[in-house]
């Protein structure tokens, strides 16, 4: 074995650990309630915006109401005012289920390629746990098959068990 090779680490040292790896364990209704969450923010920021535009848009009329130096009557052709603010508001409102869509035509695409990726990942997990037992499975199935022994004869079994960990190692630390 050469020098600049890893050695086998023990499994005890495995399970002799007081490492926080950072994670809680949560139900089903923990992550559908933290996609919902997470969807949210996305729909509510373009709202915000819209309702802004509105804003501003109904301040600007405000003011021109208010800069007249008449005063408002009943004269006043008030449906005129509302028909243009009606279709503000129908701008407004399209502009907003543009951007609403656009939002989630990029949703859908990056939830299309999160399930490839996923689905990919399983695929090459499910070849690896299948080599992982095709190296292990025979030396159980071996041991099996002398149960009736009360002893096991294996020499030479240090570097046999030392040539497996290290193909099972291989399997388990290669690059996806």
């Amino acid at each position: 074995m050469s020098e600049d090779r890893k050695e086998f680490i023990p499994l005890e040292e495995y399970f002799n650990t007081d490492f926080d790896f950072g994670f809680t364990p949560v139900d089903d209704e923990d992550v559908d309630h933290a996609e919902r969450t997470q969807e949210e923010p996305v729909a509510l920021s373009g709202l915000v915006d819209s309702i802004e535009n509105i804003n501003s848009s109904l301040s600007s009329i405000f003011m021109l109401l208010d800069s007249d130096d008449k005063p408002i009557t009943n004269e006043v052709e008030f449906s005129r005012i509302e028909e243009k603010i009606d279709k503000i508001l129908d701008m407004e409102t399209n502009e907003f289920s543009r951007a609403l869509q656009d939002n989630s035509d990029n949703i859908k695409v990056v939830i299309e390629e999160i399930e490839e990726r996923k689905k990919e990942l399983e695929e090459k997990t499910k070849e690896r746990m299948i080599e992982i037992e095709e190296m292990i499975f025979p030396l159980l199935y071996n041991l099996m098959k002398s149960s009736e022994k009360d002893y096991i004869y294996w020499p030479n079994r240090k570097e046999k068990i030392e040539k497996q960990i290290h193909k099972i190692i291989s399997v388990t630390r290669r690059d996806f």
